[in-house]
């Protein structure tokens, strides 16, 4: 049974994967503002793909945040977010207003490239916090798996 909690507990291990998430967050957010700032060569290829990547990052982020699980739970539900929105794309089904800029219109086989980009950049963010919060005398995992 998937449980998605918000994570209001207490202690170190909670709040280093709090705070590696709203650090990942942050990250994907400014990636995001930058490709959509960017003006330059190669703006298609920044604003086309490293925005998916940025994307996807800050769906990691989210699902962290709210989920309770191991990180290849939350790796696997991103990139099946991520794969949905290629779907969506394809059968035509935009969303009206900002839900149709969110989600793009155009299908793209290299969307799904950067999407599992950010997925790696995602997990290996996660493992690093995690990794440097045991050399910090942090705990040694994270978040434990929901029961």
């Amino acid at each position: 049974m998937i449980r998605f909690v918000l994570i209001a507990e207490f202690g170190e291990d909670v709040n280093l994967m709090r705070r590696a998430m709203v650090l990942l967050g942050g990250v994907a957010l400014t990636v995001g503002a930058f490709t959509l700032c960017y003006r330059g060569p190669g703006e298609p290829f920044i604003r086309g793909y490293v925005s998916d990547v940025g994307a996807t990052m800050l769906v990691y982020a989210f699902l962290g945040l709210l989920w309770r699980t191991t990180a290849a739970r939350r790796a696997l539900a991103t990139a099946v977010i991520a794969a949905a929105v290629e779907f969506y794309q394809i059968v035509g089904i935009n969303p009206p207003g900002i839900g149709g800029v969110l989600v793009g219109a155009f299908p793209d086989p290299w969307d799904l490239v950067a999407y599992a980009i950010g997925v790696v950049v995602a997990l290996a963010w996660e493992r690093r916090s995690v990794r440097s919060g045991e050399q910090t005398g942090g705990p040694s995992d994270a978040i434990p798996p929901a029961h």
